[in-house]
């Protein structure tokens, strides 16, 4: 029986041809790992190893096998570069494989269209259809109903985390995290030049925060920077669909992996804003 990543692997390798039948490279998705899992590869996904000098060294990261370390190396490209930032995955995530792509967008041959995704979560290959009449692929809006962005963000996160969001983030930044939908995941594919905005936005931003002394969340969480980065880059995001001069899609996630959340984990703020609406 074929089980749902291979599955979705099959539909978007019904798109290879998108690649084989242009002069220039129309479509290049970065799937990103940080260990072993379901392989998405072909001619529109590049899987690639985030976090590649930390996990090289046992030592430093204590979580990769050797065994692990040989599956990633063999099957995906790495986030490793001279210049690059791949010493800081564990604390900012997605972004390092997105610098990559950037200061190294040759070696994916330039391809028109550029996307993000995780091994868990990718966009369902349905918007490669008619791909070339958008600028932009999203993910559909998640809805939290009555609760804001903020509060979820405080909730999961704490308020100190949120408050060193402020520290560098745009001054309208405030006014999307009073919304009760956004984008989040870090997942889209857009175009070249769309792409080279966004980095040339965000990397200086995300430079700042590595400035900053590290909060490690409940559940020893590292990635103090990285829940920041997911939601500037929804902001981000948000900001690109209100602009009338970009064509954009919403298409649905494809949950490969459902990650579990440790109720011990999550913030005991969160017990507090729903006992406050309880009341």
């Amino acid at each position: 029986m074929i089980n749902i990543q291979e599955n979705i692997l099959n539909k978007y390798k019904q798109y290879d041809k998108l690649n084989a039948s242009n002069n220039e490279t129309l479509i290049k998705i970065l799937v990103s790992y940080i260990k072993p899992s379901f392989l998405f590869k072909s001619e529109v996904l590049t899987p690639i190893h985030l976090g590649y000098s930390v996990a090289k060294e046992t030592s430093k990261d204590g979580t990769i096998s050797q065994e692990d370390l040989k599956w990633l190396h063999e099957n995906c490209i790495t986030d490793n570069f001279e210049g690059g930032i791949s010493e800081h995955n564990r604390r900012i995530g997605f972004l390092t494989g997105t610098y990559w792509a950037w200061k190294n967008f040759d070696k994916l041959d330039n391809p028109q269209y550029f996307g993000s995704f995780g091994y868990r979560r990718l966009l369902n290959p349905e918007f490669l259809k008619d791909l070339e009449n958008y600028d932009l692929i999203l993910p559909k809006k998640k809805d939290f109903k009555i609760e804001k962005i903020k509060d979820q963000f405080i909730n999961y996160h704490g308020q100190s985390l949120y408050e060193m969001a402020l520290k560098f983030a745009p001054k309208d930044f405030e006014e999307y995290c009073n919304e009760t939908c956004g984008y989040f995941d870090e997942i889209y594919v857009m175009k070249r030049d769309l792409f080279f905005d966004f980095c040339e936005w965000i990397f200086p931003i995300l430079f700042k925060y590595l400035t900053l002394p590290q909060i490690i969340l409940n559940g020893n969480d590292y990635r103090d920077i990285g829940f920041i980065m997911e939601r500037l880059t929804g902001y981000y995001l948000n900001n690109l669909t209100k602009n009338k001069d970009i064509k954009y899609k919403e298409v649905d996630i494809e949950i490969t992996e459902k990650v579990k959340v440790n109720p011990k984990i999550i913030n005991k703020e969160l017990l507090a804003n729903l006992r406050k609406k309880i009341k």
